[in-house]
């Protein structure tokens, strides 16, 4: 990435992951050039390069369904809206669908409830008996299970790939990245921020947007204030090249144990979340949890047993204390923002949250969509939302 950059951002992008992209390009698409993402790593060498790539609409809460919707949208006609030549690489969609197996009463109750909702809305979403789910995917066991939901416009892309078109049409509109930047201090004079510093240098911006996934809490404490994120670690496990499930299988996933699976590569992608997993900046592999995940993986879909597992990874969720993202100004701060806390939907939701937050900044507030409910002051108020559908 460009190291060119002004010392006077219009707008300075703290954090270089799929949501800082995303911003960078929806403001330089709207004619704001003169922005500058810094990142102290390389782009995209955080969350999002630690990223499932599942792309859903099946939420709880209603804005997640219109900030989903709009990205799928989104996702659907990508080359398009970023004008990519044809032989670019893109997000790699496989709309495959995303199945949830109910395996209790509540669980079921919950989904049957949010179905309605997403149906209101307009997605195509099924409510399926156990039977229903067996006949269509004979290699599920689904003798346990209370119910189903499945929507057939849900899927799975590629991360990195959607951050790196991004990164690169902003770049090319005009945006600037310094990479190996890493924050040390944000000075404010009364409500407005004057300068941020890293070890790139001064920058001394109009405006200030924090996407820095779980590290966003350590930045908004430099400039007082409290963003309550925590990092959170989620394991993944890939298969070797595996046969015995069509490769078109449903993004599946279990409720409420959270087993999970999706096709990858020639393999399989699976994973349990563990609740009990403490908050922390822990990114190492557990190994062992492996046989948990196994014996998840057995019970639901027995020939996953003869799989061999190639290799894994640990990510970091920003989990927020409803589940939901953060996103907009900061109250008392009159040039800070925020779009962090997606709780592990910060790549579904990146078109969405990049178009909005441009709105912000450009506009003053957003109106293609309305996430007024998403802003930091509902945990002053006590006026939150929780999303119940997360991994």
């Amino acid at each position: 990435m460009s190291t060119q950059n002004s010392r006077f951002p219009d707008v300075l992008i703290i954090g270089g992951g799929v949501i800082g992209c995303s911003i960078a390009y929806h403001l330089t698409k709207r004619g704001c050039r003169n922005v500058v993402v810094v990142e102290r790593n390389t782009i995209g060498s955080g969350s999002t390069a630690k990223a499932a790539g599942g792309f859903r609409q099946q939420f709880s809460y209603e804005t997640n369904v219109r900030l989903a919707m709009y990205s799928i949208n989104f996702f659907e006609h990508f080359h398009e809206r970023l004008e990519l030549p044809p032989d670019a690489e893109g997000v790699d969609f496989h709309q495959i669908g995303y199945l949830f197996l109910l395996s209790t009463p509540e669980a079921f109750t919950t989904f049957e409830r949010s179905a309605a909702l997403q149906q209101r809305l307009g997605l195509p979403v099924e409510v399926l008996t156990p039977e229903q789910v067996g006949s269509r995917w004979p290699w599920l066991s689904v003798h346990d299970l209370v119910g189903a939901t499945y929507c057939p416009t849900d899927g799975y892309g590629r991360p990195h790939n959607v951050m790196q078109a991004f990164a690169t049409q902003a770049q090319r509109l005009g945006a600037s990245f310094v990479e190996g930047a890493e924050v040390s201090a944000i000075t404010r004079k009364a409500a407005r921020i004057m300068t941020v510093e890293t070890n790139q240098g001064s920058f001394s911006p109009g405006s200030v947007i924090i996407c820095a996934g779980p590290w966003s809490g350590e930045l908004g404490r430099l400039a007082g204030v409290e963003i309550p994120v925590q990092p959170l670690r989620r394991m993944c496990f890939v298969t070797d090249p595996f046969d015995a499930i069509p490769q078109d299988a449903p993004m599946t996933i279990e409720m409420p144990n959270t087993f999970h699976f999706r096709p990858e590569g020639a393999g399989f992608m699976l994973g349990t979340s563990d609740q009990d997993e403490p908050y922390g900046f822990h990114t190492t592999m557990r190994w062992e949890w492996l046989e948990r995940v196994m014996e998840d993986a057995a019970k639901r879909v027995p020939v996953l047993e003869q799989a061999k597992i190639h290799h894994g990874w640990a990510g970091l969720y920003e989990t927020s204390p409803d589940h939901n993202a953060i996103l907009g100004p900061i109250p008392g701060v009159e040039n800070l923002l925020v779009a962090t806390g997606f709780s592990g939907h910060g790549v579904m939701q990146s078109p969405a949250t990049g178009m909005i937050m441009s709105e912000f900044i450009l506009d003053g507030k957003a109106h293609t969509l309305d996430v007024s409910d998403l802003g930091i002051e509902r945990f002053s108020t006590g006026r939150l939302h929780p999303e119940n559908h997360v991994i």
